[in-house]
């Protein structure tokens, strides 16, 4: 039973790291500056007049590992990374990789940088990072369950007070707009009532436009971005983006949840439910006391 419940939560989903720059210049920063200032490991023996400066290296260290794991290879396996897919158990595992190779990075930085005072075998490096891996687990562990905790209180809270301003009556709309949505050619497109639209989702070059019809759920698939979409939808206020890869129709929700990754909404004649995600919660909340 305990085994069953650990693996149900490490499948919960789990936000993804928002403002990466900010945070790959914080870290590194941290790195150099606790390194400059304290000097441990025995730092402070070594006496070389660009010692500030060769300490300074290991946050240059941090900083190239970080961008190479955090902009490079996320962006290339962008189907793996994404917050969709992204539950508690990838998080860890992805920290403990980040850490193991800032760990190596700074292992090979420090055998170049200090070759005349010791000779770094492979057991240098195996204990470099044992001892990093050792000293990472549980601070990432407490890190994570904190930040999951704290997020889905949070959210579940905000779904709480989001759900009383539903009001079923915007179902029924006043406007029968018409949206015409057009794919990048600018020569295959759908012409729906505002009223009739669901939400789009993004699929990479392409979007699913799901729609009612005679109250029966369809999709439409056309070749745009979600940026581009968003101009079809001027005229219609009630339809908002939510997420990076999704837009909803605000007078579809019939209910809200929260987690972690921020709110998800359900939708009339509807068995998706929508994310909407940490940065959009504004938005929706906004768009519903409308």
């Amino acid at each position: 039973m305990l085994i069953m419940n650990l693996l149900t939560y490490l499948k919960q989903p789990f936000p993804k790291a928002e403002g990466k720059w900010r945070i790959i210049f914080l870290i590194s920063l941290f790195v150099a500056l606790f390194l400059i200032v304290f000097q441990p490991f025995g730092i402070n023996m070594f006496h070389n007049g660009n010692k500030y400066l060769i300490l300074a290296g290991y946050g240059m260290v941090t900083f190239c590992t970080l961008v190479v794991n955090l902009l490079i290879i996320e962006n290339i396996f962008i189907r793996f990374f994404d917050e969709r897919r992204w539950v508690i158990w990838k998080e860890f595992v992805w920290l403990l990789w980040i850490i193991f190779s800032i760990g190596l990075g700074n292992a090979f930085y420090t055998s170049i940088v200090f070759a005349p005072h010791f000779n770094a075998d492979i057991s240098f490096y195996i204990s470099f990072q044992l001892i990093t891996l050792a000293v990472g687990v549980i601070p990432i562990a407490i890190l994570i369950i904190t930040k999951y905790s704290y997020l889905t209180s949070k959210y579940s809270n905000s779904a709480k007070t989001l759900s009383k301003n539903i009001d079923h009556k915007q179902l029924e709309s006043k406007e029968n707009v018409l949206v015409k949505l057009f794919a990048d050619n600018r020569k295959d497109f759908l012409e729906i009532p505002a009223v009739d639209i669901l939400f789009v989702e993004s699929m990479g070059n392409y979007i699913n436009l799901h729609y009612l019809e005679d109250n029966n759920p369809l999709r439409k698939t056309l070749r745009n971005t979600i940026k581009n979409t968003q101009q079809f939808f001027t005229n219609t206020p009630q339809i908002v983006q939510c997420h990076r890869a999704y837009i909803v129709n605000i007078d579809k929700i019939i209910g809200i949840k929260g987690n972690s990754q921020g709110l998800r909404v359900k939708l009339s004649n509807c068995d998706t439910e929508v994310p909407v995600s940490r940065t959009y919660v504004d938005t929706v909340r906004r768009s519903l006391a409308e």
